[in-house]
């Protein structure tokens, strides 16, 4: 079977870029979808908008872990292909920004689509009274952030940073709110569980829910959240491949 290399060169698509871009040889445990590989003219000519290696760049930009979880980066330009393919409407949010790495490409894509984000976190770490319950062994942690570092890695523009403890800053957000993509990465019980209680009416029909942690196993309180909140929807999580487990829901249409 050809490798990937092969068929991006065959392809005319300049490998030595990507390589330099830290795509494929430094980092090969993810391979790259062939929408944005060997038939990256036919993304192209149909009118497809990721720039994969600007994507990378700012996923991976100082963070260690990201540089070997780029399959969960590739799930998220997928879910923003099939939104514009579908034509789905809606805004974008974020519960749970930490150092901005999903936020930039989150952000990235909200300016191409005209569409606004709008970004929730407390931008100082868990808040202690979440740590309770399945969550209750677990350490203070991500206090390491800092919210004007985020704003000018992520930038202004069709952004609105929520800054506080969820769900107590949802006033914050418009009354009439509707969400093609969402992304929840709380990773305890408490803040999940209100995160999905909140947007999960608010999704648009076929609206992208994206939560992250679901089968790591490391965050008791996040497979509980998640399993608790759709025992009794019609829609189910599909488990994603990358490092902490995401899981995939798409709203009913």
């Amino acid at each position: 079977m050809a490798t990937v290399n092969t068929l991006l060169k065959r392809s005319g698509v300049d490998v030595d870029d990507l390589v330099k871009r830290h795509v494929i040889e430094k980092y090969p445990r993810s391979e790259i979808p062939q929408r944005y590989g060997v038939n990256l003219a036919r993304y192209r000519e149909r009118g497809g908008a990721i720039d994969l290696p600007a994507e990378v760049e700012l996923f991976i930009r100082d963070s260690e872990n990201n540089k070997q979880d780029l399959s969960r980066l590739y799930a998220l330009c997928l879910a923003f292909d099939q939104i514009e393919h579908e034509s789905i409407a809606g805004d974008l949010a974020e519960l749970g920004v930490y150092k901005g790495h999903t936020a930039v490409v989150l952000a990235r894509f909200a300016r191409r689509t005209k569409r606004h984000l709008y970004l929730l976190d407390t931008f100082s770490g868990f808040a202690e009274e979440d740590l309770a319950g399945p969550d209750q062994t677990q350490q203070m942690q991500f206090q390491d952030t800092d919210f004007d570092a985020v704003r000018s890695f992520v930038g202004d523009g069709p952004v609105s940073y929520v800054r506080g403890k969820f769900p107590d800053t949802a006033d914050q957000l418009p009354d009439d709110g509707r969400y093609a993509l969402v992304h929840i990465d709380c990773d305890l019980y408490a803040p999940i569980k209100a995160g999905l209680e909140y947007f999960y009416p608010r999704m648009a029909p076929g609206g992208f829910l994206i939560i992250h942690d679901y089968s790591s196993l490391y965050w008791p309180g996040a497979e509980q959240a998640i399993d608790e909140f759709f025992a009794d929807k019609p829609e189910s999580v599909i488990p994603m491949p990358d490092i902490s487990g995401t899981v995939v829901v798409r709203r009913c249409k």
